[in-house]
């Protein structure tokens, strides 16, 4: 009778974490949509990607989408598993709950690595970036919705446009760097006249970037590592569901 229960209990709590399990799927996806349609994201993955393509943001996104996706299926396969005591449901959804586990862990020590990684060669990269401007009207864009966004201008400051880009004297910095009067912004930047500008961004983007960049990798951390982690405990579970169903059988 005892035995019964708790049986009968962790059956309970197997369907019950199979709903926070279906939900926890909607996070995964709604994080991967997130990072392929929020704005900020966009033009990050635009700017980093200029030189190496990396397309690790990209990447990631899609594949938090898949996971989302994959998960509503598995969770579905849990609680019939859970409730109906079929070994075979439950045999695959331990078999794609440990694989999800292991995607998931590993994904979110990519993401911590890629983090370090990014972050120390950001400068780098976005000189290679901002050097396109005139090249590329992709890169142009980014550019240009990261500086009206953010307020900012360059990577360092406004004079990577002349250091970098090579812009001329006359039009030293382009229009998105300028707030107010664009012909009194290009003034200020032209001479250097930039204390108390009121006309110009004189403010670098690098040290607002590279705290976004920070931000959405560790969300990316933060979902991966902790649903993998309430996977871990549904493991558990169904492991001891497949074992009493067993046990059933043998009974």
């Amino acid at each position: 009778m005892g035995d019964g229960c708790c049986t009968g209990f962790a059956r309970f709590i197997l369907v019950v974490f199979n709903i926070i399990f279906v939900l926890s799927g909607g996070g995964i996806l709604g994080t991967g949509i997130w990072l392929k349609v929020d704005p900020d994201s966009v033009n990050i993955q635009k700017l980093i990607s200029v030189d190496s393509h990396d397309q690790a943001i990209s990447s990631t996104a899609y594949v938090l989408i898949g996971f989302g996706s994959v998960v509503f299926l598995v969770g579905f396969l849990g609680c019939i598993g859970g409730c109906k005591q079929w070994k075979w449901a439950l045999g695959l959804y331990i078999f794609f709950l440990v694989i999800i586990f292991i995607g998931e862990f590993s994904g979110g020590i990519m993401a911590a690595v890629y983090k370090s990684k990014v972050t120390d060669e950001l400068s780098k990269t976005l000189k290679k970036s901002v050097a396109q401007y005139k090249n590329s009207s992709l890169i142009r864009q980014a550019w240009d919705d990261v500086q009206k966004t953010i307020h900012c201008c360059g990577v360092d400051s406004y004079t990577d446009y002349r250091n970098v880009a090579h812009f001329n004297i006359t039009v030293p910095v382009p229009d998105s760097c300028c707030h107010n009067n664009i012909k009194l912004c290009r003034t200020e930047a032209m001479f250097n006249n930039v204390t108390g500008s009121q006309n110009l961004y004189n403010e670098g983007c690098l040290n607002s970037l590279q705290d976004q960049l920070k931000s959405n990798l560790s969300i990316i951390i933060g979902v991966a590592i902790g649903i993998a982690m309430i996977q871990l405990f549904g493991i558990i579970l169904a492991c001891k569901s497949f074992r009493s169903a067993d046990e059933d059988n043998i009974a």
